[in-house]
């Protein structure tokens, strides 16, 4: 009898440890992961010059170079180090005036973008394609510079010849 009992209490030893074991593993790990999210600055752009040609001639091309003075340019303030696309949405193929519209045409290195904010040392563009960059990454800014080239006929009317560039900036995310 001294046996079975022994027998008994082992395998009720064993039982009871099993079962400990079955509880302790029932009971889940858990954790948590905190989320936040921080919202950057808007994307402003603000006109600093427009594009001037200044005087020209009928039968003269006049070329401006995104690196000239006279160059468009407009700036973009953002959330510094924050990605950027550009487009060019509106760009005139004239120039309109008191006669004939003028061409205007834009090379594929008409743009220009510089997050330093001068003329020198911008990267160039083609206007017609846009671009992704950064803005500056301490300040947020970015300026973009467009040239182009107006070609007056030979009979052009005197007077002052207008249009209108139009572009976009927007965050990409990244």
């Amino acid at each position: 009898m001294n046996v079975s009992v022994k027998g008994v209490l082992a395998g009720a030893a064993l039982v009871a440890g099993a079962m400990s074991s079955a509880q302790a593993q029932a009971t889940p790990a858990t954790a948590s992961i905190p989320a936040q999210a921080v919202v950057q600055t808007a994307l402003t752009a603000a006109t600093v010059r427009g594009l001037d040609f200044g005087a020209t001639f009928g039968g003269i091309a006049r070329t401006v170079l995104p690196s000239d003075v006279s160059s468009g340019e407009v700036t973009l303030t953002g959330g510094a180090n924050a990605e950027v696309a550009v487009t060019f949405t509106s760009l005139p193929a004239t120039l309109t005036g008191p006669g004939t519209p003028i061409p205007l045409t834009y090379g594929a290195n008409a743009a220009a973008y510089n997050p330093a904010g001068t003329r020198a040392g911008a990267t160039t563009f083609d206007p017609s394609v846009g671009r992704t960059t950064r803005l500056n990454n301490t300040t947020g800014l970015l300026s973009l510079y467009l040239g182009g080239t107006v070609t007056p006929p030979a009979n052009q009317a005197a007077g002052t010849y207008t249009g209108t560039v139009n572009l976009s900036a927007a965050y990409t995310g990244n």
